[in-house]
């Protein structure tokens, strides 16, 4: 019971550093900063609040219907894992280049709002921190078929550990943009994207085996 407890929270843990990774909030800092330039302290906080919450429902949300999609479209989460590997890859090759991926946001979304505080809907709760790769690696893991409830429930406590986690940061932005400044950003960016492309190797491989495999 201790064992089968223990490796639990070690893949929670694995599960929340993935996931950290790939939302990558200390990496939405900067953007933050300059999106919401001018405003008030409590214009920042309903910002940061927005954009949590569209960030939860759209990873949570997908990670809940994601296999429902899979049946109605006849895809199978080991090509799932294919597809999802290269285009983690894509963000994580992105990031080791110190930039942000354009998979995660484009230069017409963030033009795209109108009122100061929906900048915190689109584009930092989504696509900034609910990209395509953080949705992607959240379904992977949900739906993967060798997890059990209990991972089950580790991948959703983690994701939620992880979005507490991203407020926290958000709200801290100010100081830490400060300290780290734009160049730690990236240097922070850097290594995680490099986490992240091991991960993504991992899922295509995984991914082919199981393919492979079925033939």
């Amino acid at each position: 019971m201790t064992l089968l407890l223990l490796n639990l929270i070690v893949f929670y843990l694995s599960i929340v550093a993935t996931v950290f990774a790939i939302l990558n909030p200390i990496g939405a800092v900067p953007t933050l900063m300059v999106l919401t330039e001018g405003y008030t302290v409590s214009e920042k906080r309903r910002v940061i609040s927005k954009s949590i919450l569209v960030a939860s429902g759209m990873i949570l949300g997908f990670m809940l219907v994601g296999v429902y999609i899979f049946l109605v479209l006849g895809i199978d989460i080991s090509d799932f894992k294919v597809a999802g590997g290269i285009l983690l890859f894509k963000v994580a090759f992105d990031m080791l280049q110190g930039k942000i991926s354009n998979t995660k946001l484009t230069p017409q979304e963030t033009q795209e709002s109108i009122d100061r505080e929906a900048v915190g809907i689109v584009p930092i709760g989504t696509p900034l921190l609910a990209g395509p790769g953080t949705i992607t690696t959240a379904m992977i893991y949900f739906n993967s078929p060798q997890y059990f409830i209990s991972e089950r429930i580790a991948v959703i406590l983690a994701v939620i550990t992880v979005l507490l986690i991203s407020y926290i940061i958000l709200r801290l932005a100010n100081p830490l943009f400060n300290r780290l400044g734009k160049t730690g950003s990236l240097i922070i960016s850097r290594i995680m994207g490099l986490l992240l492309a091991s991960i993504a190797i991992e899922f295509i491989t995984s991914g082919l085996f199981t393919i492979i495999h079925t033939l």
